[in-house]
């Protein structure tokens, strides 16, 4: 059975000329012979002829252009004699136009609905052919065309299995016996294209066992599932992908059934309930009710090794199982799924099989309503977490102590530090107002004098200490205005004492008149003091004949520089990097305080100190710029 094709425009044109012709012959022959046959009988092979291509309409009008012709001939033959024999050859001619153009009419509807049926076959996109006895093709639609290749010419008499090379999970015998057993055959193969790609495709067989031309024949549909297939396999590995992350993940994952929740919920809206907090909190059997009807559906690996299950069998089948929080604890979950919040996160306490009690941080993203049959929640164990926490705030208290006591310590040490030069000061003047007295007669004005100075020393003590203490103390230092030069000159005559003990020449170069800066005196002063006895102490290896100290004071951009020089060995490079820093001091018996705390009083007056390059016959250099305040004159 081959697709019919549809005749050229010469072909039908011959057949109506062809059928033109012979009915002109026949009524020439009918109407100017004297034949006593039935000749009309013979305008049915001018339907015949054109019977298989005309339309119905053209059936009918040539029918009737037939039997018109018959009745011209007839009376245009006999006049008034009609014998019974002529009227009965007429009638007989008549009945078999009318007959034939019935039957022709028939096969014209039948022709339809099997062009109609075949234009439904090559419309779908299905493969569809038909084989033989012999499974050789017959048939071949237009979807077997496009989704192999080949055309009908080239399939036409092939065995469509060799020629597609079709892969079954079943051998050729057994889907021969199926179809031979039950007269049909379904499943999966695969087939090669013209262009050499594999197809799926799901495949149907019917054998037709009705007698006839066709009995025997076997109908063969194949449904195109490579996309299908491809995408199941992808699905099915995007879900082992995922199904291995979701059991080798390192956070717990559980999967809970949230429709009863959805459900109670619901159900307490449609009663009035408009405050569901409040609602909750008076009705704890209600609270626990939605908490115990939460299933659990399903849990990782990690999350089976948290609460101590050996297999997903044992574990808690609902919430309320494991969940050791409070019922009231549970009101802010259910808050925020009823609000429609897309997440909540927040700490829980879960008891293992075991009993342990972990505390855990539980997150869960909330899909829409169709899908609150697998909601999953990451929970993330934090027990050791909160257990390092509480031994880190635990650490941190002692430290915190410690670092009180250590800050004592410290403020004890400058202190000290601070207050050693006033009083070797006052053990000095006691000791020379001693002397004085011991003297026969005793000198009473110099030992006025050595008390005098004593008790300036002491009071100087009282106020170091005072200030330093403030000073720690993070009080704002008192601030008065100050001459440069006279509170520098007031500093070397605190110190002259102990100048003049070790052998040391001091020269002032005071070039700063008239210029005055805002500050504390009493720690300016100190600062001053200590970098001039670090300045003598420098120079204990120094020959007594070159120890010098020299003071200088002048004029810079904005403020005043102060330096102080001495003629020791200076500063190591080493040395010079860490020697404002706490506790650092180059002396067997320092306490490494004395420049940290010279920089933090200049720091807190704005100032900067520094040590400078040694120059040449000076070993030692610090200098100090402080901003300059009140009447600056220009020079």
């Amino acid at each position: 059975m081959r697709r019919q094709a549809v005749p050229g425009i010469l072909t039908l044109r011959g057949r109506y000329v062809g059928a033109a012709a012979l009915a002109a012959a026949i009524f020439l022959i009918d109407s100017f012979t004297m034949l006593s046959s039935a000749v009309a009988v013979l305008y049915v092979l001018v339907l015949i002829l054109i019977g298989d291509t005309a339309s119905e309409r053209a059936i009918r009008v040539t029918a009737a252009g037939c039997i018109a012709l018959a009745l011209f001939s007839f009376f245009y033959g006999h006049d008034e004699d009609i014998s019974l024999d002529a009227a009965l050859r007429l009638l007989f001619s008549l009945a078999a136009i009318l007959g034939a153009t019935f039957i022709l009419l028939q096969r014209h509807g039948d022709r339809q609905t099997v062009a109609s049926q075949a234009e439904l076959l090559d419309v779908t996109s299905d493969a569809i052919f038909l084989t033989d006895t012999t499974d050789r093709v017959i048939y071949w639609n237009h979807g077997a065309e496009t989704l192999y290749g080949w055309s009908f010419e080239e399939a036409y008499g092939q065995d469509p299995h060799a020629l597609l090379a079709t892969r079954c999970p079943q051998s050729r015998g057994t889907v021969r016996a199926a179809l031979a057993r039950d007269g049909a055959w379904e499943g999966e193969v695969v087939q090669t294209a013209r262009d050499g790609r594999a197809i799926h495709v799901f495949s149907r067989l019917r054998r037709r066992t009705e007698p006839g031309r066709y009995e025997g024949t076997t109908l063969e549909t194949n449904t195109d599932i490579t996309l299908r297939k491809a995408a199941i396999e992808a699905l099915s590995q995007s879900e082992q992908r995922f199904r291995t992350i979701f059991e080798t993940l390192a956070v717990a994952i559980w999967e809970h059934d949230l429709r009863p929740v959805k459900a109670e919920l619901d159900a307490l809206r449609a009663q009035g309930v408009d405050d569901l907090a409040l609602h909750l909190a008076q009705h704890p059997d209600v609270l626990r009710r939605i908490r115990a009807s939460i299933r659990v559906t399903d849990v990782n690996s990690t999350g089976l090794r948290l609460m101590g299950v050996s297999s997903k069998e044992e574990f808690f089948t609902h919430l309320d199982g494991f969940l050791a929080d409070p019922d009231e604890d549970f009101i802010g979950f259910l808050l925020a799924f009823d609000s429609g919040a897309p997440h909540f996160q927040n700490e829980a306490t879960v008891r293992t099989r075991q009993g342990e009690l972990l505390r855990v941080l539980v997150a869960f993203n909330f899909p829409p309503a169709e899908m609150l049959d697998r909601v999953q929640a990451s929970v993330l164990n934090i027990t050791e977490r909160i257990r390092v926490q509480e031994a880190l705030q635990r650490t941190r208290s002692q430290l915190d102590h410690a670092l009180r006591a250590a800050t004592i310590g410290e403020v004890s040490a400058t202190i000290a530090h601070e207050i050693n030069q006033p009083l070797a000061a006052i053990s000095a003047h006691a000791a020379a107002a001693s002397r004085w007295m011991d003297r026969d007669p005793p000198n009473l004005a110099e030992v006025r004098a050595s008390l005098d100075a004593a008790g300036e020393a002491a009071r100087h003590a009282s106020h170091v200490v005072r200030r330093v203490r403030s000073f720690m103390t993070k009080v704002e230092p008192e601030r008065v205005s100050l001459e440069v030069d006279a509170l520098v000159g007031e500093a070397v005559r605190l110190v002259q004492h102990e100048i003049a003990a070790n052998g040391v020449a001091l020269t002032p170069m005071l070039e700063a008149e008239d210029l005055t800066i805002e500050g504390d005196r009493i720690m300016l002063q100190q600062v001053l003091i200590n970098l001039i006895t670090n300045a003598v102490q420098a120079m204990q290896a120094t020959p007594a004949g070159e120890r010098r100290v020299a003071v200088r004071t002048w004029r810079v951009a904005g403020g005043v520089g102060i330096e102080i020089r001495d003629s020791g060995p200076g500063f190591a490079a080493d040395a010079a990097q860490k020697a404002f820093e706490p506790f650092f001091t180059t002396k067997a018996n320092g306490m490494g305080l004395g420049l940290a705390m010279c920089r933090t009083i200049v720091n807190a007056h704005d100032g900067e100190i520094r040590i400078d390059p040694p120059g040449e016959a000076w070993g030692g250099r610090i200098s100090i710029t402080l901003p300059a305040r009140g009447n600056l004159r220009q020079p």
